[in-house]
């Protein structure tokens, strides 16, 4: 096969190929796009745009038609390039060509190594899936099942592993005397572990910032952004959490610690949005069905307040009674077995790495 690869200026009409190539890969009900994303960090209009330089990648085939894609990232004074954005149909050829395009310009720009799938910015999206893709959740990387032997046909080797827990629904008796104690010791500490309101939603944002911006700095992939940056990414939560199963922890009236959860709203909140898909997520927000805990981050010299507001969680979701699922843990976390008796399954996803040679 005579398959070419290409990269393309902000301005080109090859915007649209890329764009459009998910759609023929998957159904709507497995669709994890979000185009408008995507249309501005190719356009380099995304407010983290100012941060990194982008170089976009099209394979194709004889006719012209679109193989596979993705972006290659460069952070002046970062060794490491970053590649994401990826799609592809299975054809290990293109996507060998594609990558080898990727790798020759990180070596112009002095890396030494392309980390992978990630999709411009921590803040954005990373990680590849490798379980399970008859099963998904709101917030999870999504793709066809063959990407990781394409990655690793290519070169690129596993280095970081992360794990979501699903949890069935939990017995109204069920009771962790560990958990449980935890809570109640917290409490006559002196911590409260309280749900913030729609009220208090921005508020309670900046909150969440000024812990995560210090928590998760030793994750892969991770930039540091503004407090304005992280407010415009996340302030879509608001209209989108329930409140009861957002957690926020103070010791002597200062913020130690945060879990986020929301409905599982599936894919139906990414893309163009119809009547319909409206009318799903109001449905779900009023009722949910299943959760997904998306982010927790506690200060570390805070010892047990991990357990604890698990628990205040446990607790919610007793109430409830609906499944859930804990969502994105990297491997070596301690929260990965927060309730390990009450998981009936895991889902996998990996970040890739491959080190240029000169």
């Amino acid at each position: 096969m005579n398959n070419t690869v290409i990269t393309f200026s902000e301005e080109s009409a090859d915007i649209q190929r890329f764009l459009d190539l998910p759609r023929r890969l998957y159904s709507p009900k497995e669709r994890m796009q979000q185009p408008d994303v995507e249309q501005k960090i190719l356009k380099g209009t995304h407010i983290l745009s100012h941060y990194f330089k982008i170089f976009p990648l099209l394979a194709s085939d004889e006719q012209g038609n679109t193989i596979s894609r993705a972006i290659l990232t460069i952070y002046p004074g970062d060794p490491a390039a970053y590649l994401g954005f990826f799609e592809s149909e299975d054809c290990e050829e293109a996507v060998r060509l594609l990558f080898d395009k990727a790798e020759s310009i990180a070596k112009k720009y002095n890396c030494t190594r392309i980390i992978g799938p990630v999709d411009a910015s921590f803040w954005i999206g990373y990680r590849l899936k490798t379980n399970h893709f008859d099963k998904s959740y709101t917030g999870e990387p999504y793709n066809r099942d063959y990407y990781l032997r394409l990655w690793q046909s290519a070169g690129y080797a596993i280095t970081e592993r992360y794990y979501s827990n699903h949890y069935g629904t939990i017995a109204p008796s069920y009771q962790n005397p560990l958990f449980s104690s935890r809570l109640a010791q917290k409490h006559a500490e002196g911590y409260q572990i309280i749900s913030p309101s729609k009220d208090t939603f921005d508020h309670t944002l900046r909150e969440v910032y000024s812990l995560l911006i210090e928590l998760y700095k030793t994750f892969p992939a991770y930039k540091p952004i503004t407090l304005e940056e992280f407010v415009t990414l996340y302030s879509y939560l608001k209209d989108l959490i329930h409140y009861p199963m957002v957690k926020m922890a103070y010791y002597q009236e200062k913020p130690v610690g945060f879990f986020i959860s929301i409905p599982d709203y599936k894919n139906r909140i990414y893309g163009k949005l119809s009547f319909f898909d409206y009318l799903y997520i109001l449905r779900t927000h009023k009722k949910p069905r299943s959760y997904v805990m998306l982010y927790m981050g506690i200060d570390g010299s805070h010892h047990g307040l991990g357990k604890a507001m698990a628990e205040a969680i446990k607790q919610e979701l007793q109430r409830t009674g609906v499944p859930s699922v804990g969502a994105l843990i990297r491997k070596g976390n301690i929260n990965k077995d927060y309730f390990q008796e009450l998981i009936d399954f895991e889902y996998e996803y990996v970040l890739l790495a491959k080190e240029l040679l000169p």
